[in-house]
């Protein structure tokens, strides 16, 4: 069976984990969009490990990481990542590359609107794409690539006389060090038909989670991708065959970066939280805002991405607190509303009582921990099937 996983929430969801421990039964992990803009966290013999752009099946032996079309590849990155499994990692011919240049030039356009980026240049390179000034893998191999190149470098040099920099990049220095990268990687780039359009099941992994689509997240503070479960199909050329599609979700929720958050815990409370947990984003390392799960923009995205089934993470950490609380709807002079995008203030909160201590076994777990995992399934609708309460591999409850 084809299955995908995909975040919820504005990622940090804890995808790492549950995706390293489903490729102990599937034969291919398949990324089938973002950049190294996308951290996932993965605790491997106490070892915490944060991988940015190589799927999260990277530490099974016996399991095929594809980087697919769509996939922003900052190729330096790559190297430095390929280290942990190289023999199982391979690269579709289709994929757009990134230049360090471009991650310096996302920097200048963030000093001006001020989103909050990653500064990973997936926004620079997603605007090269538009207007035709961008290159993939296939091109590197072609006779006419310098010619390529020159428009490339005529993009980087008219952006820094826009910035009043006295910068100038070079055609030959450019194209030099892609040819040098793509050398070590050349024996893993594979036409991407060959592994999507086989017979074997496949497992494929969403960067970041869907509160960051380009379309139905919270513009403009979102990635330059597209996250929803739609995507897959023409990210990857995949032909319309039937996936399962499985939604993951924090216990309460995190996002890293400027934009709208209705349920963000006030100053002091946010950082005690985010401190006890270790709630820093897994690629800049910045403090993540936390606040309680929007059940209005949960049930919105398990509709929109079709979602049959939901995987709750991190239930372990909700054990600081005295209460809990669930954003049901928002209010302004007595009427109800369920627009999560407009910054509405006036919340209604259902709340729970915590626990104190977390147990493998469901069934010896305490009251309010039950309360906590049916509300959400009753208010969604939708079954949960996997419970983590921990970071090691085992710490999984099944249902």
């Amino acid at each position: 069976m084809n299955l995908s996983l995909i975040g919820l929430q504005w990622g940090d969801e804890g995808k790492g984990k549950i995706i390293d421990f489903i490729s102990n039964f599937s034969n291919v992990i398949i990324r089938y969009n973002g950049g190294h803009n996308a951290g996932h966290t993965i605790y491997k013999n106490k070892k915490k490990n944060i991988i940015k752009i190589i799927p999260s099946g990277i530490f099974k032996k016996y399991c095929l990481c594809l980087l697919s079309d769509n996939v922003f590849l900052l190729i330096e990155n790559l190297l430095k990542e390929i280290k942990l499994n190289f023999k199982n990692v391979f690269i579709s011919k289709n994929i757009f590359v990134i230049n360090l240049i471009d991650e310096f030039i996302d920097y200048l356009f963030d000093k001006i609107i001020k989103i909050g980026t990653t500064f990973s240049g997936i926004s620079i390179v997603n605007f090269r794409k538009v207007i035709k000034c961008c290159f993939n893998i296939r091109n590197i191999f072609k006779f006419n690539f310098i010619n390529i190149i020159k428009k490339v470098v005529f993009f980087y040099n008219i952006i820094f006389i826009f910035f009043k920099l006295k910068i100038k990049i070079y055609i030959f220095f450019l194209f030099k060090k892609i040819k040098k990268n793509i050398f070590f990687i050349k024996k893993k780039i594979i036409n991407n038909c060959l592994i999507i359009n086989s017979n074997i099941d496949k497992f494929f992994e969403s960067s970041q989670g869907v509160m960051l689509d380009f379309n139905k997240g919270t513009f403009p503070f979102v990635t330059n991708s597209n996250i929803i479960n739609k995507s897959i199909y023409i990210d990857t050329n995949f032909y319309l065959k039937k996936i399962k599609f499985i939604g993951i979700i924090k216990s309460f929720s995190t996002r890293v970066g400027n934009g709208f958050f209705n349920t963000k815990f006030k100053k002091q409370k946010n950082i005690f939280f985010s401190y006890i947990n270790e709630e820093f984003g897994s690629n800049t390392l910045r403090l993540r805002n936390s606040g309680w799960i929007d059940m209005n923009s949960l049930i919105e995205m398990i509709k929109i991405n079709n979602i049959s089934n939901l995987i709750i993470t991190k239930m372990d950490s909700l054990i600081c607190l005295k209460y809990i609380k669930l954003l049901i709807n928002y209010k302004i002079n007595n009427k109800k509303f369920f627009d999560y995008k407009n910054n509405i203030y006036n919340n209604n909160y259902f709340l729970f009582n915590s626990w104190k201590k977390i147990k493998n076994n469901y069934f010896q777990n305490e009251k309010n921990f039950h309360l906590y995992i049916r509300f959400i399934e009753k208010i969604t609708n939708t079954p949960i099937i996997i419970i983590s309460i921990g970071k090691k591999e085992k710490d999984l409850i099944f249902l």
